[in-house]
């Protein structure tokens, strides 16, 4: 509560919200909310007064200096990193995928062609793995490139979610000061 009076006596003399006032605004939102339900006091009493003090001084500052766009436009600045990694990992798990399945082709090539064919695709395979592939061992190929397959799917996920956990556009929303100190 003490930082959200602060945020809001910034805001008041900068003229400008931050993405991180925002977010703090609409979490304590949510908890008084989620507190209001369950019938739960969240605050103390001497808190919630000097946050509707605060807020009656400087309302209509507030409500001025509320930019909507330019929040998500820092929003989604913030995110652009989770992002390339997010593409890059897709890229890698589509390229294992790829690798996976160029090695069951080559598994059934080498079950049913000639030696010829049969040391054409295991060199093909072998210049797309990037590691060394032993001739005899051919059925390993599959096993390999499935193992390599499944751990850049998992690092794929990992990277969407650390994405989904970073977007905080929706908490970008005008009037959630108002909100709390009708909730107050």
């Amino acid at each position: 509560m003490a930082a959200l009076v602060a945020d809001m006596k910034t805001i008041s003399t900068t003229r400008k919200y931050t993405v991180e006032a925002q977010v703090r605004a609409y979490d304590l939102l949510s908890c008084l909310l989620e507190a209001a339900d369950n019938g739960v006091v969240a605050v103390s009493e001497e808190a919630a007064q000097e946050f509707k003090t605060v807020w009656q001084q400087n309302a209509d500052v507030l409500s001025a200096a509320y930019d909507e766009t330019a929040l998500k436009a820092e929003a989604a600045e913030m995110i652009k990193p989770l992002e390339k990694a997010c593409n890059d990992a897709r890229f890698n798990a589509a390229a294992a995928a790829s690798l996976h399945e160029f090695a069951k082709e080559t598994f059934q090539t080498w079950q049913t062609a000639g030696i010829f064919a049969r040391r054409r695709a295991l060199k093909a395979l072998r210049e797309r793995a990037g590691f060394r592939l032993e001739q005899h061992r051919i059925g390993n190929y599959v096993a390999k490139t499935f193992d390599l397959m499944n751990q850049a799917d998992a690092d794929f996920a990992r990277s969407q979610q650390a994405l989904f956990a970073a977007n905080i556009a929706y908490k970008i929303q005008p009037g959630i000061y108002a909100k709390i100190a009708g909730l107050l």
